[in-house]
């Protein structure tokens, strides 16, 4: 007997191998009554068993059964074909069924939408009702229709295997190493899903700390454009006019990085902060004095190019978020 995982030589009896210590497929031991039995058309279910494997063989073996008696493969649900279309044609070996669902969406989709584009309005409701069954049908026809995929697939492999060989255990060991499910693509969808779970956690988790750290350095920068205008409004004090520049005003503070310049207009005396980092790069950053009943410069902070969510709250109400 051939072993299916690894193709050691066991025992006809055996029921492990002894190379690799797998599960061998049990025959009956006459094997005048083995041959009989398989080749006759009405009673396949060790060929199946090989075919099928030991994952979910049952549930297979029941609807390839009925499939048998009936005469044809018609319509049933099945589950994983609807969640994982694709990955589940991979899973059990159906390589040339993926291959065409996976091309299925360019196909149809590319030739609706030229045409779409060259009918202009005048065609729109009957493609837009074609994207709808289209849409629908590719959600609905596999997993309708899967088990009986499955069940044609399986009977081609065996026709083909029983064809190339007499001998009853190579038969079925060759069955049982092109059947049963692919580890490999098990591994893939896993790996898949976890880029997938990555790729979403990044997607919430990298513009949350953008607006975080943008937010964090307005915020130094509405401290920094403080310090600047303190310095603006003492100069106007001693001076009763607007300094000319920033410097004349005594205000030499380095500058961090986030912050382009920081400038004073000697018309209106605005301090105006210019961001040097995204998503606010060359926007600014404005405090604007007014005189108070005391004639004291009350400074209000502002901004008409940067949006609130970025602002520190006493500089908010300005663009909409």
């Amino acid at each position: 007997m051939f072993c299916p995982q690894c193709g050691n030589t066991n025992d006809n009896t055996a029921k492990f191998c002894s190379g690799c210590g797998s599960v061998l497929p049990q025959v009956v031991q006459n094997a005048s009554t083995l041959h009989t039995e398989f080749d006759s058309p009405g009673n396949p279910e060790e060929f199946y068993r090989a075919i099928v494997g030991p994952k979910n063989q049952d549930y297979y073996l029941r609807h390839f059964s009925r499939f048998d008696r009936d005469g044809n493969a018609g319509a049933s649900w099945n589950w994983p074909a609807f969640f994982v279309t694709f990955y589940w044609f991979l899973y059990r070996k159906m390589w040339l069924n993926a291959l065409i669902y996976f091309l299925l969406p360019y196909l149809v989709m590319i030739p609706m939408g030229v045409a779409a584009a060259m009918s202009g309005k005048s065609a729109g409701t009957f493609i837009g009702i074609g994207y709808f069954l289209y849409a629908a049908g590719i959600l609905l026809l596999p997993p309708m229709y899967a088990n009986a995929l499955y069940y044609k697939h399986c009977k081609k492999k065996i026709s083909e295997t029983r064809s190339s060989t007499h001998d009853l255990q190579r038969q079925l060991g060759e069955l049982s190493g092109k059947g049963g499910t692919s580890n490999v693509v098990l591994i893939a969808v896993l790996v898949f899903a976890l880029i997938a779970m990555l790729g979403i956690f990044a997607a919430i988790a990298i513009p949350a700390y953008q607006d975080y750290t943008t937010r964090a350095r307005m915020a130094q920068a509405a401290v920094v454009g403080t310090n600047a205008a303190e310095s603006v409004a003492n100069y106007y004090y001693q001076h009763q006019q607007t300094p000319v520049s920033l410097a004349q005003a005594g205000f030499a503070a380095p500058l961090p990085p986030f912050i382009k310049e920081i400038g004073v207009d000697s018309q209106n005396s605005v301090v105006t902060i210019t961001m040097a980092t995204a998503p606010i790069e060359g926007k600014t950053l404005l405090l604007v004095p007014s005189f108070d009943a005391n004639n004291k410069i009350i400074w209000k902070c502002m901004s008409q190019e940067i949006k609130d969510r970025y602002l520190p709250r006493q500089c908010r109400g300005g663009p909409e978020n």
